[in-house]
């Protein structure tokens, strides 16, 4: 089967959480509408529907009241980072697409959000479409909504939206050297076509189960032509959308707002009237609650801040009330990968030992304020398609016992020495290598760690030499379950982050690559999984999430980030 080569590495390896990169903005105000010595007790798998609770002498965190919903309100958002212009489709960055002008447009499909959504989760839902079915010569055949208007701003003018426009903006994705051309090519996306004004066609060059994906990135907006025909570019042009939102302006203070679109085609969205997005930057631009975004939470001047696992502890300090809620997404926590080509990792009994000794859930709870989960850190359709943290703990992780007897079983009296490349980040990073370091002491190995700059971790891990025995990183920033596989664990993988060459973990990647089933596809997937950990490539110690912190007042907020996901900022409503 052929499969794309083109694809995205560590390229923002100096990301703790992937999507708040920080960018200079190119535009002034807008003129235009404006987780143990011995095995641990089991631990609980992580929940993204239950608000993690906290200590008792902080705020306590309770579940969102599911009332009747309440119009009106504004709604003050906080972002890591400013936009760098208008153009949806020039730039991948997220502050662009899920807070920033993109919350002007919509896609031909979604991710679902909501209380009944379990995390992480890509199950997808039609946004512009009413349904969509495949065809027998892989060919996906949509019905668009035949009540989307584009909102009523010159030159488009309230105009019906039709498959031609659908079409137009995909074409335009497509420009070569933008961020959509990969992700169509990478997803398999072939000719679209429309075939009448509520008909459009999408064409698969080759099977992947996660093709449809690439139409529900939130980076994948439908935008008029009449706007891109007049304007040249959407980097300074009027932002009309047929989503929840208008954009008003961009004031010189950096904060943009947005009004309810009273057009938008689903009844009675949003529930909001306006929503205001403040760019507070963190010093030296990483992803912190800095004190000056706490003041402003503790203010009132803002009602919803991301808050990386990290600064749980300074919030919780803080005189700050709120309300909190976990939002789970695993491809954006560390990786620890071990090269399968370097002495000694090039045996796999002491590969096993290495990961049978390593106590991730010990580091979750010390490190991440119990914030994430242990798993092989790839973006997955539900939970129930990730292996349950019980079957990682009985056999695969988290026991020296076990550890000694693997080295003694194969006869490893005096193991060699080992060393860890922990990517140079911060106390994070290096903590979290300090407590692997313990955790393989324990067991008889010994063990140096080296910091090591982003640029050559890349270098050493990526390079054809490929010079390392064990890293510790971040995740790379793949949306999709087989762009991630593809990447970092097939041998023909541009990543390839074990450095095997392992025809069986080809051919288990491959198979799930194509099923359609999503029933058969979980079982091959969950495959995946156990033979990359019985081999002791590489599995994420601490897998990402978002806690999200907001006014008690907010109702129905159950963000759900996967794919840049941003419509849950239309159902969300203020109690009073």
């Amino acid at each position: 089967m052929k499969r794309p080569t083109r694809v995205l590495l560590f390229l923002v390896l100096g990301l703790l959480t992937a999507g708040l990169v920080s960018c200079s903005s190119e535009e002034g105000p807008a003129t235009l509408p404006e987780k143990a010595e011995d095995t641990p007790a089991k631990p609980a798998a992580a929940s993204s529907a239950t608000p993690v609770p906290a200590p008792a002498d902080s705020p306590a965190v309770a579940e969102i009241d599911q009332g009747t919903p309440r119009r009106g309100g504004s709604l003050v958002l906080a972002s890591m980072a400013d936009y760098p212009h208008r153009d949806v489709h020039q730039s991948n960055q997220e502050t662009l697409a899920s807070m920033g002008p993109g919350l002007a447009y919509s896609r031909l499909l979604r991710v679902s959000s909501g209380p009944e959504v379990d995390q992480p989760s890509l199950v997808l839902e039609c946004d512009l479409c009413e349904s969509w079915e495949m065809a027998p010569d892989m060919t996906y055949v949509f019905q668009l909504r035949p009540d989307v208007a584009w909102q009523n701003l010159s030159p488009v003018d309230g105009r019906q939206l039709v498959a031609d426009d659908l079409a137009f903006s995909y074409e335009r994705m497509r420009t070569t050297g933008w961020p959509g051309e990969a992700r169509f090519t990478d997803r398999g996306i072939g000719e679209i076509e429309a075939v009448d004004d509520l008909t459009l066609k999408v064409h698969l060059e080759f099977r992947d189960a996660d093709g449809l994906l690439a139409l529900a990135d939130g980076h994948s907006k439908i935008v008029a032509p009449e706007v891109v025909e007049r304007f040249g570019d959407l980097r300074k042009a009027p932002v009309i959308g047929t989503g929840p939102w208008i954009f008003e302006r961009k004031l010189s203070s950096g904060a943009t707002e947005f009004t309810a679109s009273p057009s938008y085609f689903e009844p009675d969205l949003p529930y909001l009237d306006a929503i205001t997005v403040k760019a507070v930057k963190s010093a030296g631009d990483t992803a912190s609650v800095n004190p000056k975004r706490l003041a402003l939470l503790n203010a009132g001047q803002i009602d919803v801040v991301v808050a990386p696992p990290t600064d749980w502890t300074q919030l919780d300090r803080s005189s700050v009330e709120f309300n909190s809620r976990v939002s789970q997404q695993p491809e954006i926590g560390m990786v620890l990968s071990l090269n399968t080509q370097a002495e000694p990792l090039n045996n796999l009994a002491i590969r096993q030992s290495i990961f049978r000794a390593v106590d991730p859930w010990e580091y979750v709870d010390l490190d991440w304020q119990g914030q994430g989960g242990v798993g092989m850190g790839m973006p997955v359709p539900s939970p129930q398609w990730q292996l349950d943290q019980s079957e990682l703990l009985a056999s695969y992780l988290g026991s020296h016992s076990v550890a000694r007897d693997i080295l003694e079983d194969n006869d490893i009296i005096f193991p060699p020495a080992l060393e860890i490349a922990v990517a140079d980040l911060g106390p994070d990073y290096r903590r979290v290598a300090s407590q692997v370091k313990g955790d393989l002491e324990a067991v008889g190995f010994e063990v140096n760690v080296t910091p090591v700059d982003p640029a050559t971790m890349q270098e050493a891990m990526f390079g054809q030499d490929r010079d390392y025995q064990i890293a510790l990183a971040p995740a790379p920033p793949h949306p999709t379950t087989n762009g991630y596989l593809y990447s970092m664990l097939h041998s023909g993988g541009p990543g390839n982050i074990a450095n095997h060459d392992d025809k069986v973990m080809d051919a288990l990647i491959e198979v799930q690559a194509a099923e359609l089933d999503p029933v058969r596809r979980q079982g091959q997937l969950l495959e995946v999984q156990r033979h990359a950990l019985e081999q002791a490539y590489m599995f994420s110690p601490i897998t990402g999430s978002y806690r999200w912190v907001f006014d008690w007042n907010l109702e129905n907020f159950y963000p759900n980030t996967a794919l840049s996901e941003y419509h849950y900022w239309a159902e969300t409503w203020f109690s009073q």
